[in-house]
């Protein structure tokens, strides 16, 4: 399985010419109507609408959040979160592997840019503390860009560990000039003329 995504692709007026989204669940853009949304769990951007802007731009994916411990000879004990919860760690466990995959961007409409992937941090030895419980927070998928118009989508929500956050995606943009894409995890796409978003904002450190 690939998590965190990559983005979603651009929409385009021309047959075939729409770009697909990345593996780990990049939503594909389209040459007409909508496009496709980011997976669900893989924190995939959103592909941006094609032509004409009656369509909205679609939706990024969702996050999710896997622990992984080790307790007694009981090896490789899992928990996946698809959505926010609780974590009480165990009696006998003092440290964890993580995996935090924020929500992607929601895709532009009108001939718009792909959203970015959900932020990806990961990490071994985290300590933890037995009987303590730890909150989990699973960012949703940033939604696309509303019909009618030419719009951007908006910024997937970030994934939370205890201290650790992976920030949601940038939204992808309409086809508005010179119009640059949002900042997340992954930057989204910009519009004509406009640069693509900065990924990891804020800045992050792996581990």
């Amino acid at each position: 399985m690939t998590y965190a995504g990559r983005g979603g692709g651009g929409g385009d007026t021309r047959a075939g010419a729409a770009g697909s989204g990345g593996t780990g669940g990049g939503g594909n853009g389209a040459t007409s109507g909508s496009a496709t949304a980011g997976t669900a769990g893989l924190g995939g951007g959103g592909g941006g609408a094609g032509y004409p802007n009656q369509v909205s731009g679609a939706a990024g994916g969702s996050g999710i959040v896997i622990i992984k411990y080790t307790v007694a000879s009981v090896v490789g004990t899992v928990y996946t979160f698809s959505s926010s919860g609780t974590w009480t760690c165990p009696t006998g466990v003092s440290s964890v592997e993580y995996l935090v995959v924020a929500g992607g961007g929601g895709g532009g409409s009108g001939l718009g840019s792909g959203g970015g992937a959900g932020g990806f941090r990961t990490g071994t030895g985290y300590a933890v503390t037995a009987n303590t419980s730890y909150t989990i927070t699973v960012g949703a998928g940033g939604s696309g860009g509303a019909s009618g118009g030419i719009n951007n989508g908006t910024v997937g929500s970030s994934s939370v560990f205890d201290t650790i956050t992976s920030a949601g995606g940038g939204y992808g943009t309409g086809i508005g000039a010179a119009t640059n894409g949002g900042n997340g995890g992954s930057g989204g796409g910009g519009g004509w003329g406009g640069s693509g978003g900065i990924g990891n904002t804020p800045s992050v450190k792996i581990g």
